[in-house]
């Protein structure tokens, strides 16, 4: 069988049996070993690690899994990319959550910026949530996989929330659907009252929606929060011996709120979002598909 004859109901068909995962997981678990390259696994060795006794069973099963999550050489048994695909799933625990701690609420060590309130994070289902129980207002809504939860006190955890939510947003704002690499695009949208998530009452008067057709991958945010991937951003807070790459959203006021974002115009959109830091002030011209058109820096303003 080859890539082009592997249908979807074919795909699944094949995992129907515990063995057959059984043999994708040993021969996955084989590949993750600290060795270089892709090791192959012996007819007898792949048959012992699974623990079937009774060869045409354990034959049956193989025999089935070849050519589409398995792939047969002189060396012997190893993992088709698909396979692989399958293999890490199933260790990051995406269908089957096995490992979920049980986290309570706790502060992320930055308050609210609508009502002061500390925010907390928490695990929501199958989302990883930091927001404020005061008020409502959610900063940060990701899938985190179960296999990323264990084993991290809650600083780690926080920093593994905030990659994982730049990988996804990251992706969205470059264009490509981090799950299923779809083109995607933003579409600006003007409040109504709510926002897309009802667990979410951030003020916000526009906001860019990340929305793929073919897979369902959401994501929206305030206009400003694209600029968090931007160089010339970057490059600011570089300047300025910080590395924005590593600092979560929720503790940038412009990124997550609208408050410094002005609306120039609406047909077509054109905003400008001023982004303070120490003694410097970076002003940033955006379109309506969130692309810069220019940007200037001026010295901040003392507080007073």
């Amino acid at each position: 069988m080859t890539d082009s004859d592997l249908d979807r109901e074919t795909a699944f068909s094949l995992l129907a049996d515990e063995v057959r995962v059984r043999i994708v997981d040993e021969l996955g678990a084989a590949t993750a070993s600290p060795e270089t390259g892709i090791p192959r696994l012996t007819y007898a060795d792949l048959k012992s690690r699974v623990a079937v006794r009774d060869s045409g069973r354990f034959n049956y099963h193989l025999t089935k899994l070849l050519g589409t999550y398995v792939a047969k050489d002189e060396d012997g048994y190893r993992l088709r990319w698909p396979g692989m695909v399958l293999y890490r799933t199933l260790v990051a625990g995406l269908l089957t959550h096995d490992g979920d701690p049980d986290l309570g609420r706790f502060e992320v060590g930055t308050d609210c910026h609508r009502c002061d309130e500390p925010i907390e994070a928490h695990l929501y289902e199958t989302l990883f949530r930091v927001r404020c129980w005061a008020c409502d207002a959610n900063y940060t809504d990701v899938y985190l996989p179960s296999n990323g939860l264990t084993d991290r006190g809650e600083a780690n955890l926080l920093q593994a929330v905030h990659r994982r939510s730049r990988t996804v947003f990251g992706s969205m704002t470059a264009g490509q659907c981090p799950w299923c690499a779809a083109a995607v695009a933003p579409e600006i949208h003007e409040t109504d009252g709510d926002l897309p998530s009802l667990h979410d009452t951030r003020d916000l008067d526009t906001y860019a929606v990340f929305h793929c057709t073919d897979c369902t991958g959401f994501q929206y945010a305030p206009v400003s929060r694209v600029l968090c991937f931007e160089p010339a951003v970057i490059a600011f807070y570089h300047d300025h011996d910080r590395d924005l790459t590593t600092t979560p959203a929720w503790t940038l006021p412009w990124a997550v709120t609208d408050r410094t974002t002005t609306v120039l115009g609406t047909d077509p959109w054109r905003f400008s979002v001023r982004i303070p830091l120490d003694d410097e002030v970076l002003e940033v011209e955006l379109d309506g598909d969130l692309s810069i058109l220019e940007t200037h820096r001026e010295t901040r303003e003392a507080d007073t």
